[in-house]
Formats: C-alpha cells, structure tokens, sequence
C-alpha cells in the first residue's frame, strides 16, 4: 500500500465545496472526487510501502469493530510520530483514497449523509485536538497510541476496555489529559483493577473518574508524576465513588 496525503489546499477546496458534493459521498468510491481534481487529489508521501491491509467491516453495528479495527490502523502505521499522526493531509489522504468505503460504513453515511458528518469523518470538521477523535481513522490510531501497552500479557487490554463504550471514548480521551500514554495506561489500568475487584463501575462513574483526573492536572504537572501515584489516586478515587453510589 502507498500512503498518499492530501495537500490542505485541496482540503480547502473540498471543503469549500462541501455543501454542494456531500450527496456524492454515497458513491462506492472517490473517482468522481479525483475527476473534479484532474487526477491530482493525492500526492505521494515519503513514507516506504507498507503491505495491504483492510478494516473489518463485519458487524452490523460497526462499533463493535472498533477495537479490532485499532488494532490494525495502529499495529499497521505504528512508525507514526504523533506529529505526523496528527496531520490531516494524512488522514484525509486514508479516508478518500483506500478507506473510503470503510468510513461509510462506520459512520453510516448513506443514511446520515450530511455536509457535516461527512467533513468530520473523512476530513478534520473541528479543532485539531477533537478533530484526531472523530475523523474516522485518525480516531482508531490515537485510541492505540494511548492504550496499547507491550509489558501487559495482552498488550491490547486497556484497548479493548476503551472501546466497551463510545463515552468511554469520549470521556478519556477528548480531555486535555489525554495525549499522555503515561497519564492514560495508569489510570484505564486503576479502573480495570477496580471492577476486578467488583466496584460497580459503569460510564458514569468512568467520566467522573475521568473529571477527577482532569482536576488532578490543575494541581499537579501530570507528566511528572510517576504511573504508580496516578494509579493510587484514581483507584482510591474509584473506592470513593462507589462507596457513597452504594450509600
């Protein structure tokens, strides 16, 4: 496969135009979309090839493809800087070209075709730090980027917990704590030992956590405390939370 971008002025340009061509996004692919360029929407990166691979598309409810979907975009484009993870030439380079077809599936375009849900999934429709979390792959590889952790038995644990939930999704990782897999591990793996140890814990008490931790990053430099503080206090704050839910 060659990874391709899309420069920001075509981004512009399609864009700009959205209004007019979001129907077209219901096509099987994006031809019509190269011919209103010449040919010329893609342009080749540096990056070397790297094999094929799809998206699993399997599911009748595509969320539940998720976690085995950041598997392969993370496990696929690992060699990723997060810089270069956080461009949307390359996303939009991936969701127009390829994965064209996966993105309609995930996001169910061709029923909810709209100049929006078309700009935010195959393009960046908000500001980056939202953007790298509902852009349809860019998503996929930041949930593997703060969650997969080799030195676990199953390196993809704390992946497939994220990915129980869309608002486990929305809680953790659209915060401003988030870009830190060193802040992120301990806390999902805290939340993961809490409910071994049958603390009632469900979404709610998931975002609550995940509001505690955004406080912690008001009073402490997170980035400097160690992964064992930040696993105490938020299993401690786990413990906390259940405790007065059962009262």
């Amino acid at each position: 496969m060659k990874i391709q971008f899309v420069s920001y002025d075509n981004i512009d340009i399609i864009k700009s135009n959205i209004g007019g061509w979001f129907e077209n996004f219901k096509q099987d692919s994006s031809e019509w979309l190269q011919e209103e360029f010449g040919n010329e929407l893609f342009s080749d990166t540096k990056f070397a090839e790297i094999p094929d691979f799809s998206l699993d598309m399997s599911e009748d409810k595509p969320f539940l493809t998720e976690a085995e979907n950041v598997k392969r975009i993370y496990g696929n484009l690992r060699f990723l800087s997060d810089s270069q993870a956080s461009d949307e030439r390359l996303w939009a380079g991936l969701c127009l070209g390829p994965f064209w077809n996966y993105v309609k599936y995930r996001w169910d375009i061709d029923k909810k075709c709209t100049a929006d849900n078309v700009k935010q999934h195959f393009l960046f429709g908000y500001g980056i730090r939202r953007s790298l979390t509902r852009n349809a792959l860019s998503r996929l590889w930041w949930i593997g980027r703060l969650t997969y952790d080799e030195r676990r038995s199953d390196p993809w644990e704390l992946t497939k917990f994220v990915c129980e939930s869309s608002d486990h999704i929305m809680h953790i990782l659209e915060r401003n704590t988030s870009n830190n897999p060193a802040i992120i591990r301990p806390f999902l793996n805290a939340i993961i030992d809490a409910r071994a140890k049958e603390l009632p814990i469900d979404t709610n008490v998931v975002g609550e956590l995940a509001k505690y931790l955004n406080l912690l990053g008001g009073i402490y430099i997170l980035d400097c405390l160690s992964e064992q503080r930040i696993y105490d206090k938020i299993l401690a704050k786990a413990n906390e939370i259940c405790k007065v839910e059962k009262k």
